[in-house]
């Protein structure tokens, strides 16, 4: 009997240590898989965790989990840096831990990224200028930004506290867009910091913001080369956008030329890209001159009839004017709303 118990007890250990040696944990295509593990035994996240480097003191990597053609699957939130280690660790209740170490993508040398654009495109910023939008043209890197942003006066001096420094920089989903905002404390009259330092732009002083080359992209590489916008500062411009001063420029039937809005005022060229549209039609949005001009093309031949530019209110002129209120409204200032609807609609007939 008692040889019959230990032929048992080590028949269930090896059984376990070939269990757990059939466990392993993969490295493919940016995500980290468990394989050989029932993955409905126990909620992922209790068991496996992914980390950078080897220290036990860092926090584990955000991220989703999912089972993938049998296998636990950790998809990380970010993109992995380049020339960094990640550790993987798996421990499911009554198993013994598994480890694996991999390197994350090589680090490139060759620069490859640069900044395609700037918006406001205009090099007249009203001194009320509420945010700039920076395009690269590849993923960058976050956590650099305000070492490598600066906005000089005429002289060439870096100017301080003059950009709104948040610690979760405002990048788009591909890390190809970063939002910069000047500081809207010296903006909105009334606050103290518009009192005690002024607006961050002085009407008619000239400005030129520099970004450094050595800013690094998602790749760990610095930029092919520095940037440089210069521009100047005029009156400040605190009044909303009214569509009645909109100039619209109607194609004609069988054609598929765009259909043309004019602003007297330059807009916010993100939002240009999503609040307004022509009800019905699918098409194409291009900006131009200077974020003055909004095209929408068709996807197909215009047809004879009346149809409709939609905007949403919450459109914005570069110094944050929505269509239905300023930015900055003064407290001694009165304000009637002219638009209580969410959308403005502007007919146009295609003939």
């Amino acid at each position: 009997m008692l040889k019959t118990r230990l032929f048992a007890a080590a028949f269930l250990l090896l059984g376990g240590i070939a269990a757990a040696q059939s466990v392993s944990i993969q490295f493919e295509d940016g995500a980290f898989k468990v394989v050989g593990w029932n993955a409905s035994s126990a909620p992922p996240e209790s068991v496996f965790h992914v980390y950078i480097g080897a220290g036990d003191d860092v926090p584990a990597m955000l991220g989703s989990y999912a089972v993938e053609n049998n296998a636990l699957v950790f998809h990380p939130r970010f993109p992995l840096t380049a020339g960094a280690k990640y550790r993987a660790v798996f421990e499911a209740p009554g198993s013994p831990k598994v480890e694996a170490t991999f390197d994350g993508p090589k680090k490139e040398t060759n620069p490859e990224t640069r900044v395609e654009h700037v918006y406001p495109s205009t090099d007249v910023f009203p001194s009320n200028e509420l945010r700039m939008y920076i395009y690269f043209s590849k993923p960058m890197n976050r956590g650099e930004a305000w070492q490598h942003i600066h906005l000089n006066d005429e002289s060439g001096k870096p100017i301080d506290l003059v950009f709104l420094r948040l610690d979760q920089e405002l990048w788009d989903p591909d890390y190809k867009r970063l939002t910069v905002l000047f500081d809207p404390g010296r903006i909105k009259r009334g606050l103290v910091p518009a009192t005690e330092l002024g607006p961050p732009l002085v009407e008619g002083k000239h400005y030129t913001l520099v970004i450094d080359r050595d800013w690094h992209d998602a790749r760990g590489v610095p930029l092919v080369e520095g940037f440089q916008k210069s521009f100047r500062a005029v009156e400040a411009n605190r009044a909303t956008p009214d569509p009645k001063l909109w100039r619209m420029t109607a194609p004609k039937a069988g054609t598929s030329d765009p259909v043309i809005v004019t602003f007297p005022k330059p807009m916010d060229y993100a939002l240009l890209q999503r609040l307004i549209t022509v009800q019905g039609v699918a098409g194409d949005i291009a900006i131009g001159r200077d974020e003055n001009e909004w095209r929408y093309t068709p996807r197909a031949p215009w047809k004879a009839g009346t149809y409709h530019v939609v905007a949403d209110v919450t459109l914005e002129d570069i110094s944050g004017n929505h269509l239905d209120r300023p930015f900055d409204v003064d407290k001694f200032d009165t304000v009637t709303s002219r638009i209580t609807t969410k959308t403005v609609s502007l007919p146009f007939t295609v003939r």
